[in-house]
């Protein structure tokens, strides 16, 4: 037997002692785990897109546009977001009269990321949806207290007294795509709208979500890696698959760490 041939063996025998422990994440677990990861896990910030209408006076009529902006949780809702809506924004601007009130906002896993944790195996999600005005002095109230609570620094320019006209409004959510990271063990695609509304029951704590969150493996710094060090799948550079020594200790913490990414949905 080869050089070569020996250590793609030996790589195939390290697959199959963790493969019991991968199994994909389920449509359910899935939506449950959007509706965590947009509560606990993206410090309330995500990506807003809107598109610019064909007759827009800009050089980029028709062409989508997205720029960060805060959300929290629309209160006594059941997964819909509320915004800070301020027309002198574009993004904003884009979905008001006589506009189509249709937004887009991309919501992505942040917590823990500045410690260099791979971004291509975290958690995103995409939420597509209308906007609508807040009207009426409690509702307005109750969405102004849970801004605030969501965002304490945005105390110098909600409305009434910021520097710009703003409103409070409801971002209501009518489709929803979750890409929950490598598709080997994570689901990919489209969510029912009624099964991520009900999903919002089935939520863990806070302290859960963050001690059981499944997180990509980092590498050592300046080791090259493939998808088999990552995940456990097959793979490496030119297509050869080669394996880092793994002790039993280090596959049994791993399997435990897998089984705790699944939600217990009995």
């Amino acid at each position: 037997m080869g050089r070569m041939t020996r250590w793609t063996a030996l790589a195939s025998l390290a697959l199959a002692a963790i493969a019991p422990a991968t199994a994909r994440e389920t449509l359910d677990e899935a939506a449950v785990h959007a509706r965590e990861l947009i509560a606990y896990r993206a410090k309330n910030t995500g990506t807003l897109m809107s598109v610019f209408p064909g007759d827009a006076q800009v050089p980029t009529p028709g062409l989508p546009f997205g720029l960060q902006e805060y959300y929290a949780h629309y209160p006594d809702s059941n997964g819909d977001l509320l915004l800070l809506a301020m027309p002198i924004a574009a993004i904003y601007r884009n979905a008001l009269p006589p506009n189509a009130p249709n937004l887009t906002m991309t919501i992505n896993d942040m917590y823990g990321f500045g410690n260099g944790n791979l971004a291509a195996g975290r958690m995103r999600v995409a939420l597509f949806g209308t906007l609508e005005r807040v009207e009426g002095e409690k509702e307005i109230e109750k969405c102004r207290q849970a801004y605030l609570e969501a965002h304490p620094d945005a105390r110098g320019w909600i409305p009434p007294g910021g520097p710009h006209a703003a409103f409070y409004a409801r971002f209501r959510v009518n489709k929803v795509y979750a890409f929950n990271g490598f598709g080997d063990v994570a689901f990919i695609g489209w969510v029912p709208l009624d099964l991520y509304r009900s999903s919002g029951a089935k939520m863990r704590s806070a302290k859960e979500v963050h001690r059981d969150w499944p997180v990509p493996r980092q590498p050592e710094e300046n080791d090259e890696f493939g998808v088999v060090d990552l995940f456990g799948e097959q793979g490496g550079d030119h297509g050869v698959a080669r394996i880092l020594p793994v002790a039993q200790e280090e596959i049994e913490v791993e399997e435990k760490r897998r089984e705790r990414f699944r939600v217990q949905l009995s």
